[in-house]
């Protein structure tokens, strides 16, 4: 019987079956990349402050959701002279 080398790399995943008369099928499961799992949150909302999800070099399951300002907010601000809310 030949010799098969079936070589995985990037976090590949490969089936491979030979049957006795030498034939060989191959079937590869779906690549999306490499990376870790993101395992933080996936809704956020919006405020004054930067916010960072750190995704960079990592897969997500699904979604990120950016929600609503709620309608009860307001933005103060502070000309020097007087408040303003709106």
């Amino acid at each position: 019987m030949p010799r098969i080398t079936l070589t995985v790399t990037g976090g590949e995943s490969a089936n491979l079956s030979v049957s006795e008369n030498a034939s060989a099928s191959l079937s590869v499961g779906e690549y999306v990349g490499g990376g870790m799992p993101y395992d933080g949150p996936y809704s956020v909302r919006p405020s004054p402050e930067t916010q960072v999800l750190a995704t960079a070099q990592r897969l997500m399951s699904q979604d990120v959701i950016v929600e609503p300002i709620p309608s009860n907010y307001g933005l103060i601000t502070w000309n020097g002279s007087f408040l303003t809310v709106s």
